[in-house]
C-alpha cells in the first residue's frame, strides 16, 4: 500500500525495519494505490474497489506472467474483491486472509457486507482458499458468511519474532505516580465495538463500591493528529465520572511497550466483537499478567477464565468490573500460573513462523525448497 510521507499513518521507523527484514529475500516491491492519494490504508468501500483494481493490474501484468508456480496471499477486507479480477488460471493460487469482516464490526454497512460476501464467494468458487485465523473466524466464515467448509483452511494468526520485542527504555506515557504505584492498561483502535465505554463504566462501578483502583491508561487510538468525535466522547466520560485514568488518542508503539513495565497490574481487553484478539497474545509475549478480556469472538480462545486470564461477558460493564477486581486481587502464585499458561498457549498455537511454514507446506511446498531443488524439479518436469 502506497503511503506518502504526509500521511498521518506513515511510519518511517516501521518502514525502515520492514525493509531491513525483507532485504535478504531481495523482493520486488510494487506499491499499490487505493485512491486516497497515499493518505490512508483502509478508507471505505470505494477505496477497497480501487485497491483491488490496482492490485489485480499489478499482479496480472507485472508479477504473474513471470511467476510460475505462484501463491498470492492477500490480507484483510480491502482485498476481498481481488479474485474475480485475476486471470482465470491464477485464481486457484489465491489465499485470502480475513482478519475481520464488516459483518462482525460494521453490521449496519449493508453495501460493504454484500461486496465482501460476493468477493469471498467468488474466490471460493474459483478454487481459492479462505483462511480462518481463529476457530471463531472459521465458524463465522462458514455459518454467517456462508462459505463451504472445504473452502476454509485453518491459519491460526499469532506473533512473529519482531512482535515479541518490547522496548522498555521508552516507557514515557506514565505519570511518575503511576510508574511508581502501578497501573492498568487497555489499548486498541478507537471504535465503539472495542468496548472502551464498558471499561469506563466498569471502573466507575468499582470506584463507587469503595474499591481503590490503580491508575488506568486507556489507549483508544487513531493515527489522526486530532481526536475524533468518539475519542472526545471518551474523554468527556472520563472527566465527568472523575476517573483516575489517562486517555491516549494518537497511536504510538509505546503503548504496547507498557506491557513490559514491571509495575503493570493488569491488562484489560473489553471488546464487544473480536475475530482473534492480538492483545492477549502480546501480553503473553511480554509476560504481562493477569489479562482480563471479554468472551467476544476469538478472545474466548486465548483468555480462558482462571487458566490464562479472567473472562467477562461482552458488553456487560458489571461483569467486566468483577473480572478486573479478580485480577487486581490475585495473589502472586495465581498470577504466575496465568502467565505461564498464557505463554504456553502463545507458543503452542499462535507462533506465526510455525503457521507460515505449515501453510506453505500445504499450498506451496515448492517455496520451501532451495534454489537447487527447484531447478532440479523444473528440469525433471521438462
Amino acid at each position: 500500500m502506497r503511503l506518502t510521507m504526509t500521511s498521518p499513518e506513515y511510519d518511517d521507523e516501521w518502514l525502515h525495519d520492514t525493509l531491513l527484514e525483507l532485504q535478504p529475500a531481495n523482493p520486488q516491491i510494487l506499491p499499490v494505490d487505493n485512491g486516497s492519494g497515499g493518505q490512508f490504508r483502509f478508507g471505505g468501500l470505494p477505496h477497497f474497489r480501487r485497491l483491488t483494481l490496482d492490485t489485480a493490474h499489478a499482479l496480472n501484468h507485472h508479477v504473474l506472467p513471470a511467476a510460475e508456480p505462484s501463491l498470492v496471499i492477500a490480507f484483510d477486507a480491502p482485498f476481498f474483491g481481488l479474485a474475480p479480477l485475476l486471470r482465470q488460471d491464477q485464481r486457484r493460487h489465491l489465499l485470502l486472509v480475513p482478519r475481520s469482516t464488516a459483518r462482525l464490526h460494521r453490521p449496519e454497512d449493508r453495501e460493504r457486507i454484500a461486496w465482501e460476501r460476493h468477493g469471498l464467494y467468488s474466490a471460493a468458487a474459483s478454487g481459492a482458499r479462505i483462511a480462518a485465523i481463529s476457530q471463531h473466524m472459521r465458524t463465522h466464515l462458514i455459518e454467517d458468511i456462508g462459505l463451504a467448509p472445504e473452502a476454509v483452511m485453518d491459519l491460526p494468526d499469532g506473533l512473529g519474532p519482531r512482535d515479541q520485542i518490547f522496548d522498555i527504555t521508552r516507557l514515557t506515557l506514565l505519570s511518575p505516580s503511576a510508574a511508581r504505584d502501578g497501573f492498568v492498561l487497555c489499548y486498541g483502535r478507537a471504535r465503539p465495538y472495542k468496548g472502551f465505554d464498558d471499561l469506563i463504566h466498569a471502573l466507575a462501578h468499582l470506584r463507587d463500591q469503595g474499591i481503590r483502583l490503580p491508575h488506568t491508561v486507556i489507549g483508544a487510538v487513531t493515527e489522526a493528529p486530532e481526536p475524533s468525535a468518539y475519542q472526545r466522547h471518551l474523554a468527556h466520560q472520563i472527566a465527568e465520572l472523575r476517573l483516575n485514568a489517562t486517555l491516549v488518542t494518537r497511536f504510538t508503539p509505546r503503548l504496547r511497550d507498557l506491557l513490559a513495565h514491571p509495575r503493570l497490574r493488569a491488562v484489560v481487553v473489553p471488546s464487544r466483537a473480536e475475530p482473534l484478539g492480538w492483545i492477549p497474545l502480546e501480553a503473553a509475549a511480554a509476560g504481562a499478567a493477569p489479562v482480563v478480556a471479554t468472551d467476544a469472538g476469538g478472545l474466548a480462545e486465548s483468555v480462558i477464565d482462571g487458566v490464562t486470564g479472567y473472562s467477562a461477558k461482552a458488553g456487560d460493564p458489571n461483569s467486566l468490573a468483577a473480572a478486573i477486581h479478580r485480577a487486581l486481587t490475585a495473589d502472586a502464585q495465581s498470577t504466575a500460573q496465568l502467565r505461564q499458561s498464557a505463554r504456553q498457549l502463545l507458543g503452542g498455537r499462535h507462533d506465526l513462523a510455525t503457521t507460515i511454514r505449515q501453510t506453505l507446506e500445504t499450498l506451496a511446498p515448492w517455496a520451501l525448497r532451495s534454489d537447487g531443488d527447484r531447478d532440479r524439479a523444473q528440469d525433471q518436469a521438462t
